[in-house]
């Protein structure tokens, strides 16, 4: 069996869904130099993308728009996936996992940037649900579904740290490669 390495003690996927929905509602919530805090970063990477997307997509979007906010997006995406190393190297420190066990095909951190997304997704419907209260049926219909594929990706994100703790599934540090503008 495999035993937490020296490092930080990795977070529940609740802990971090928790940090999540407090740094939606607090633009101020800052992250620290932990793997909470490149979390976070994670979340911030997503929101401005999901934004730039936004606008991008909006009925009043010239073609300027859309191009610099691809350029942004490929920008942003760099990034991400800088930061999505970033957390796989930490929590593979933070672990020792077993070279025979079975490997998954998806890194933790890849798993938290989808964790990351649909949190900012919920968070997007609560509020337009918030606005049209009065309307039946429209995005309020939405969150029983959301809320549940919440559950679900945590439960699966819990299990996956567990697994690789206990030595009966390991992952390979996610690594981008990706060429931008190269």
């Amino acid at each position: 069996m495999s035993s937490a390495a020296s490092g930080e003690d990795l977070p529940t996927s609740e802990q971090v869904v928790a940090e999540f929905r407090r740094a939606l509602g607090d633009p101020e919530h800052r992250s620290t130099p932990s793997l909470v805090g490149r979390l976070l970063d994670l979340l911030r990477s997503n929101l401005d993308q999901w934004n730039l997307e936004d606008n991008a997509r909006g009925p009043g979007a010239d073609d300027a728009t859309v191009a610099e906010a691809k350029r942004a997006i490929d920008q942003l995406n760099a990034g991400r996936h800088r930061i999505i190393e970033e957390i796989d190297a930490a929590i593979d420190r933070a672990v020792t996992q077993t070279a025979s066990a079975p490997l998954v095909t998806e890194s933790p951190a890849m798993a938290f940037d989808r964790l990351s997304v649909l949190v900012i997704r919920i968070d997007n419907t609560e509020r337009a649900a918030d606005d049209e209260a009065a309307e039946a049926g429209g995005y309020a219909a939405r969150l029983p579904v959301l809320y549940l594929q919440l559950a679900d990706l945590q439960h699966a994100i819990d299990g996956l740290i567990a697994d690789v703790r206990d030595g009966t599934r390991r992952f390979v540090p996610y690594q981008s490669l990706k060429l931008y503008g190269q």
